[in-house]
């Protein structure tokens, strides 16, 4: 059975989060105050209201275990919230703590929520999630989560507990009930990439473009999350062991009304990859682009090609259409074999692809 034990909180959890992190509720946290997990039925969770648009890579939680405790891997789940605030529906996206990532004295405890691989949900703006963390080992093996809150001291909240915009969240019959208390607060920290815009995908197994002409062409679109000044554009990709591929040339465009890349209107923002700087392993390879201002919910589309590849002297770049679907829902791949003059979209892959910004 899942246990609470409250007292006023009095301390700032570990210090004060380090950049880049987003929403949070770091404290001040009581040792005394905390929700233990025991059975695979017990599922905690804690709610939060997004200040602001970003895609989530992972969250840190205040955790420890039991003495000797071997609490198995432990699930780390994002979900959204029904009207009475608890988590509802399938999992947004979801992630693994491993035991031996977990102490015995408490400390953040980082997981990374990437499906699986490494696609990031991105949350909207002014909008409730919830994290849930369960495990199918903890039977005997008790987790305990820390919270503040919970009688005294806390203030500032508004609701009770230090932390306004959410809730403590705790089920004992794997999720299908679910109990708030709004006096408490579970400790937890947003983390985004240091890119925005992006499409992570699976890097492996590897299903790949692969662009051997001039002629031959490779996008993909995206939607930008938010305004920013983009300078720089990393793909997934690799050239062969002993190509030459010469310059290859990166172009951001603006999309026509059929959602492919506008080359007549000309080039947005440009860069240039050189030979030397090609690997011959995948790797995210990064190409400094000319600064330009992207717009929020506006729709672009990455262009990269060769003038000097052929059958011989080629570069691949990665996609995903992990079970034939596509992970991606903010652009397409694109695909041209007369240099830009037709276009082809599948709309169940999408290429590797991380956009960065100056600002």
């Amino acid at each position: 059975m899942i246990s609470i034990s409250g007292a006023p909180p009095n301390s700032l959890a570990g210090g004060p989060p380090p950049p880049p992190y987003y929403d949070n509720y770091s404290g001040p946290h009581n040792p005394a105050c905390f929700l233990t997990m025991d059975a695979a039925n017990d599922w905690g969770g804690q709610s939060f209201t997004t200040t602001f648009k970003y895609s989530l890579k992972s969250v840190d939680l205040w955790l420890k275990k039991g003495p000797g405790a071997n609490v198995g891997n432990v699930d780390v789940e994002l979900y959204a919230v029904d009207g009475s605030g608890h988590p509802t529906g399938p999992p947004l996206n979801y992630g693994v703590i491993p035991n031996a990532d977990i102490a015995e004295s408490w400390t953040w405890v980082s997981c990374i929520l990437g499906n699986g691989k490494l696609t990031y949900y991105l949350l909207d703006a002014a909008t409730k999630y919830c994290p849930v963390v369960h495990g199918v080992g903890v039977l005997g093996n008790p987790l305990l989560w820390g919270c503040g809150g919970g009688g005294g001291g806390g203030g500032g909240g508004g609701d009770g507990s230090d932390y306004p915009n959410g809730d403590q969240e705790w089920s004992t019959d794997g999720g299908t009930i679910w109990t708030k208390d709004t006096t408490k607060d579970q400790l937890f920290r947003c983390f985004a990439p240091d890119f925005l815009d992006n499409y992570s995908g699976s890097v492996s197994p590897f299903i790949a473009l692969t662009i051997n002409s001039a002629a031959k062409w490779a996008g993909q679109s995206f939607t930008a999350m938010k305004s920013y000044t983009l300078n720089r554009i990393d793909i997934w990709m690799k050239k062969n062991i002993g190509d030459f591929v010469g310059d290859i040339l990166f172009g951001l465009y603006s999309v026509d009304e059929d959602g492919h890349p506008d080359i007549v209107a000309g080039a947005l923002s440009t860069g240039t990859l050189p030979d030397a700087d090609v690997p011959t392993d995948y790797a995210w390879v990064p190409c400094d682009m000319s600064e330009y201002n992207v717009v929020v919910d506006t729709k672009y589309c990455i262009v990269v090609h060769g003038y000097s590849l052929d059958a011989g002297n080629l570069i691949i770049w990665s996609y995903d259409n992990y079970s034939g679907l596509s992970d991606y829902a903010g652009g397409d791949m694109e695909w041209s074999t007369d240099s830009g003059g037709a276009w082809s979209t599948t709309t169940t892959s999408d290429l590797l692809f991380r956009c960065y910004s100056s600002d």
